[in-house]
C-alpha cells in the first residue's frame, strides 16, 4: 500500500512532539546528528516518518538521555515527549487496524489524555500502555534491511512502554520489545554483502541499536537486589 505525502499532516506523533520541542530550541531535527544525539540514518529515518504513515522510528532510551545532556529541556517538553512516545505505539498499533487519518486522530486524542495525566502526576506510570500488542509481522516485500529496521522501531516503542510501566503491562512489553530486536539481529545477520558503503552504514548502525536494545530489555529483566548480590563476590 503506498500514501501521498502531505504537508499539512505530520504523521509520527512522537516526531512531530520532538520536531517542535526542538523548534523551541532553535534547533531542526537534522541537528540531531551534528550534536552527536543519533546517527544520520535515523534521522533521515525520523523525518521521513513525518511525510507518510509507514514507519514510527523514536529516539531509544540511550538517544533520549542525550537529548536530554544536549539541549536544556523544560519539565513540560519531557512530558509531551514522555507522553508522544505512549502515544506513538498506540497509533503504531492502530495503523494496522483502521485508516491512517481515523487512526492518526484516535491516537492524538490519547495523546492529551496522556500528557494531560503526566503533567497532574509526573510519576506516574502509564501502565495502561501496551506497545506490543496487536503488533503485526514487519513487511518483508521491502527487503531485510527494511524489515529489521521496522523490527527495531517496533522494539523500541515496546522498550519505553515497559520502561513506563508495571505488572502485567511491563512484562507484555519486555517480552515484545526482546522478540523484535531478536528477529532484527536476525534479519542483518542473514543479509550477505552490502551493496555499497550507505548501506553497510546503514546495518552497522542498526545492529549496534538491536544489540543495544536487548541489553536494555535485559537490565529490565533483571531481578531487585541481583546486582548487589553479584557484587558480593564468592569464597
Amino acid at each position: 500500500m503506498t500514501f501521498s505525502k502531505s504537508p499539512e499532516i505530520r504523521w509520527n506523533i512522537f516526531v512531530r512532539e520532538l520536531e517542535d520541542v526542538l523548534q523551541a530550541h532553535g534547533l531542526p531535527i537534522s541537528k540531531l546528528d551534528d550534536k552527536g544525539i543519533a546517527h544520520s540514518q535515523k534521522v533521515a529515518r525520523l523525518q521521513h516518518s513525518l511525510e507518510a504513515p509507514i514507519s514510527f522510528p523514536t529516539l531509544n532510551p540511550e538517544e533520549l538521555e542525550r537529548l536530554e545532556t544536549n539541549v536544556p529541556l523544560t519539565p513540560d517538553e519531557r512530558a509531551r515527549l514522555r507522553a508522544a512516545l505512549a502515544a506513538a505505539a498506540v497509533e503504531r498499533a492502530l495503523m494496522d487496524r483502521m485508516d491512517p487519518p481515523t487512526a492518526l486522530m484516535a491516537a492524538d486524542d490519547v495523546f492529551h489524555v496522556l500528557l494531560a495525566r503526566v503533567q497532574r502526576e509526573p510519576d506516574s506510570p502509564l501502565a495502561g500502555v501496551r506497545a506490543g500488542a496487536g503488533f503485526g509481522a514487519a513487511e518483508e516485500e521491502s527487503g531485510p534491511l527494511a524489515a529489521a529496521l521496522d523490527s527495531i522501531d517496533r522494539a523500541t516503542l515496546a522498550l519505553h512502554s515497559a520502561r513506563d510501566a508495571s505488572g502485567r503491562a511491563k512484562e507484555v512489553n519486555t517480552a515484545a520489545a526482546e522478540r523484535e530486536f531478536a528477529r532484527a539481529l536476525e534479519l542483518l545477520e542473514r543479509m550477505g554483502q552490502p551493496a555499497d558503503k550507505t548501506e553497510a552504514a546503514s546495518r552497522r548502525q542498526a545492529h549496534d541499536e538491536a544489540l543495544a536494545g536487548r541489553a536494555e530489555v535485559a537490565a529490565l529483566t533483571v531481578p531487585a537486589g541481583a546486582h548487589a548480590k553479584g557484587d558480593g563476590g564468592g569464597e
